[in-house]
């Protein structure tokens, strides 16, 4: 594929672009200001790759009419949430592109006949969060792992009974908040950006969050953009380094952004 974009870089320049930046393996994401750049990127990417016979394919856009030439076979399937919604897996996050939302749900909470290890590792191994976006309940999770972790107990032997009381009650609050979604278009058109970071430190945890500010004729649009947190370590730190720490984790999450 990398090939082909640079074989055909000077027939296709935007779909040669797409190819080397827009792809991870061979799951393709772009975006576009409007359906008419949409569409010049879709269909340059899609001429080109078929000259290698790369077909591609499960088309999705939160714009029906950047689709409007691609056939019902080459397009996604949707899935059903429990909701109704009609939703899609964009690299493992959970999209809602009639809605144009990412959406996170609990449902994987639900307690086992037995609480061991295994279990509750299990349960929260299927947080799947890369931007962070539900940084705190994650962070949760991880330091009660850390609690768990430190009591050295075989796969599926169960915790003492305030670790499994504590579990219980960390799945009960996480059934109050069954779904949360997120807007994935984040900014205004023709906007002015700003990015701003925080960050802090307890005893358990720090971490850092950035959000994005934009402002277009008066109007302020802010939201989050992506956080990461880290589960302090097991030997014992003053909150102030704990809070250098966490000033750390900013700067190289500022610098990625």
């Amino acid at each position: 594929m990398q090939q082909l974009g640079r074989d055909g870089a000077l027939v296709y320049p935007v779909g040669a672009e797409t190819i080397h930046h827009g792809f991870y393996v061979d799951d393709m994401i772009f975006g576009a200001d409007s359906v008419d750049e949409a569409k010049v990127v879709l269909n340059q990417t899609k001429k080109l790759l078929t000259l290698g016979n790369f077909h591609l394919r499960k088309w999705c856009s939160n714009d029906d009419r950047v689709l409007a030439d691609i056939g019902g076979n080459d397009r996604q399937d949707f899935l059903t949430f429990d909701d109704g919604a009609s939703i899609t897996k964009t690299l493992g996050l959970v999209w809602d592109p009639k809605l144009d939302v990412f959406i996170f749900s609990f449902s994987p909470f639900a307690t086992p006949t037995k609480v061991t290890k295994r279990t509750i590792l299990s349960a929260i191994a299927r947080l799947y969060d890369p931007l962070g976006l539900i940084g705190p309940v994650v962070a949760k999770a991880k330091i009660f792992l850390q609690h768990l972790w430190k009591e050295k107990l075989h796969w599926d032997e169960s915790p003492p009974q305030a670790l499994q009381e504590e579990w219980l009650e960390i799945c009960n609050q996480y059934k109050l908040v069954a779904r949360f979604s997120f807007d994935r278009y984040l900014i205004m058109p023709e906007a002015d950006l700003q990015i701003h970071g925080f960050c802090d430190a307890s005893i358990a945890a720090y971490g850092a969050c950035i959000y994005i500010r934009a402002e277009s004729d008066g109007h302020i649009l802010t939201n989050l953009l992506c956080s990461k947190s880290r589960v302090a370590p097991l030997k014992a730190l003053t909150v102030p380094k704990l809070e250098l720490s966490g000033a750390l984790l900013l700067a190289e999450l500022i610098a990625k952004v």
